[in-house]
């Protein structure tokens, strides 16, 4: 398996969380899903980002969520790889030229400058 993406998920309004669990688990919910908890005010997704794109994962999550005029905050709860960074930006931005050797933050670390 691929390193996984854990995220949490705040909506801002909290009468969407059971809808937006049951769109993460239930039947139709994207194939990558790991595993989906809910936890007072949020929504914690583990997903596959080979099985199933950032894109698609966030487009079900923005669905349920518009259905109840929700914004929402998002929390990245496990460190990704910048292996997995320059995936993610390569894929989203249609960009396969990106790579961890192109990604300034990492390139600045580098180099000593932050």
């Amino acid at each position: 398996m691929t390193e996984p993406i854990v995220l949490a998920v705040f909506p801002s309004v909290p009468q969407a969380l059971p809808a937006l669990e049951r769109a993460l688990v239930g039947p139709g919910a994207p194939g990558g899903i790991l595993c989906v908890r809910r936890a007072e005010d949020r929504i914690v997704v583990e997903w596959d980002p080979e099985r199933s794109a950032v894109r698609l994962v966030m487009s079900v999550i923005d669905a349920e969520l518009q259905r109840y005029g929700s914004g929402r905050r998002t929390e990245l709860l496990a460190p990704l790889s910048e292996q997995r960074l320059a995936a993610i930006a390569a894929a989203e931005l249609q960009a396969p030229e990106i790579a961890p050797d192109r990604i300034l933050e990492a390139l600045l670390a580098k180099a000593g400058l932050c």
